[in-house]
């Protein structure tokens, strides 16, 4: 065991055991793949959070720097990830110890770097502070050395700078709009002299605004934890009764910035789908349908669902509520879903109660009911779950129905049985599809767009997850879809206004 109470290098199970740490102990005892120790420390409630994400975060870094590897478990480090100091080292909560692939050296603290505008300088177009600490032109920002390379440094609000807790200095996130360094949005070069209409067939609106509004982890105290045994105890971001929600509103002023932002993008905006899977913001939803009416031409549209990590909501009660604010929703209703099956989110789960899973089947194979008597399209979410996808799909939904197979990322093989099988069947595209680690490698999401036909394409940006380069790290939201056109067209060797042609034909056709 190192300093800090994590596996040494030489261990060949490589992170701790959460469950051994709660009140009710690990059940699989010597038996568990993870590591069982009383050592691990926490400095702040964003500690153990760190620590359940440092895989994705540094495989997010992997992908930026294209080392080829989607993750921290290969052999052979890239050499150019050697040189950059690992930031989870600097924030003491990196749990890779000598198998992380980013440098584990001790950044000095920098004195006198100018990481935040002079908020006097801003408001007033003066400074009384000689010299003053902060930048007075952006062009003065710098970035900390523990953070260099690494996308998205200052491009979301703080959280827990927003709720007074944040203890980092130097924060990855923003403390306050002064801090925040967001890209001006353009499109790519490939699109500058070009016509063309532009959709999003998949996006959260809500979550776009509350992440904007609150920051990276606006969810924090807000949303309750799906998980049935929590690991994480008191010091889980997600709320656990009876712990009070700290609620987040956002009004119609956020969505009309949001609107603005997208209808600058050079193109013609033609719509958004906007999906609610959370039973807390249903009536968010018709809100937002609303102002769309009001302030994007009635082009935000909306599809009503329960998400399969969350299955457990889709109560009688709760699938009334949804029908209701379905019919609300008049015309812009246009699907239902996302639903479907997840049993990556909830493996610890299934692991300990197999009936899970089997809930979890029924459940969509109910909401996939619903959609086929209304005649609405199904939206499916599938992560780890690709046959008994299928098998739901095959028994409850006709071969003619159309069904948007959302932000796919399994095999080629359950792709081609998905086409063959539903001729208005549909695959979505993210941001995730413009990463390094996907357009220079063969295998994984580039060996499926590669195989996706372009009559069967949809462009999403199931925002405000997967921002596609050069805007990682930001919300995504509908305005970033020509980015993803143009990751899909370096992949298929056609042009980005090909692909949102196509993408936007096949949007008017399902939705």
């Amino acid at each position: 065991w190192n300093d800090r109470g994590w596996p040494s290098s030489s261990s060949s199970s490589r992170s701790i055991c959460l469950y051994f740490k709660s009140p009710e102990g690990c059940k699989k005892g010597a038996e568990c793949r993870w590591w069982h120790t009383d050592e691990a420390g926490s400095r702040d409630p964003k500690d153990d959070f760190s620590v359940h994400f440092n895989a994705g975060w540094k495989a997010q870094l992997a992908d930026f720097y294209g080392s080829g590897q989607n993750s921290q478990w290969g052999d052979k480090p890239n050499a150019k990830l050697r040189l950059v100091p690992c930031a989870f080292y600097q924030l003491n909560c990196c749990y890779y110890d000598a198998t992380c692939q980013f440098a584990h050296v001790p950044v000095d603290k920098e004195e006198n770097i100018k990481t935040t505008l002079c908020a006097q300088f801003w408001r007033s177009g003066s400074c009384a502070r000689e010299p003053c600490p902060d930048a007075h032109r952006k062009e003065e920002l710098e970035t900390p050395k523990a953070f260099l390379g690494m996308p998205g440094f200052k491009a979301c609000l703080c959280t827990f700078h927003i709720v007074g807790e944040c203890k980092d200095d130097p924060c990855f996130n923003a403390h306050g709009e002064l801090d925040v360094r967001r890209l001006p949005m353009a499109v790519p070069r490939s699109l500058a002299r070009e016509e063309f209409m532009f959709s999003d067939a998949h996006v959260h609106l809500d979550h776009v605004l509350y992440s904007r509004r609150y920051g990276a982890y606006w969810f924090y105290k807000n949303q309750t934890c799906r998980k049935i045994k929590c690991p994480y105890g008191r010091k889980c971001l997600f709320l656990h009764p009876p712990q009070e929600r700290q609620f987040r509103p956002v009004d119609v002023s956020d969505f009309q910035e949001l609107a603005a932002e997208i209808k600058a993008v050079h193109g013609t905006f033609a719509g958004c789908v906007h999906n609610c899977c959370d039973i807390g913001d249903i009536e968010t939803a018709v809100r937002l349908v609303q102002w769309g009416r009001e302030f994007l031409e009635g082009k935000v549209y909306v599809t009503f669902g329960v998400h399969p990590s969350t299955f457990e909501d889709f109560t009688p009660e709760v699938e009334e509520r949804l029908k209701v604010a379905l019919d609300k929703c008049g015309k812009q209703a246009v699907g239902w879903g996302e639903c479907g099956l997840d049993y990556y989110r909830r493996m610890d789960d299934i692991e300990d109660d197999p009936s899970v899973r089997e809930r979890m089947q029924d459940v969509f194979r109910r909401q996939a009911l619903i959609a086929v008597r209304r005649g609405l399209p199904l939206v499916v979410h599938s992560r780890d779950a690709e046959e008994d996808t299928l098998a739901v799909l095959y028994r409850v939904v006709p071969p003619t129905h159309p069904v948007h197979l959302h932000s796919f990322m399994g095999s080629v093989k359950t792709l081609n049985e998905f086409l063959r099988r539903y001729r208005n069947g549909f695959m979505g595209v993210a941001g995730v599809v413009t990463y390094d680690g996907v357009q220079h490698h063969q295998g994984g999401l580039s060996e499926l767009v590669r195989a996706l036909p372009l009559d069967r394409l949809l462009l999403e940006t199931d925002g405000p997850f997967m921002a596609p380069s050069p805007y990682r790290g930001e919300e995504s939201h509908p305005g970033h879809i020509p980015w993803v056109a143009d990751g899909v067209a370096k992949l298929k060797n056609v042009t980005a206004a090909e692909v949102l042609a196509a993408a936007h034909a096949n949007f008017r056709r399902v939705y």
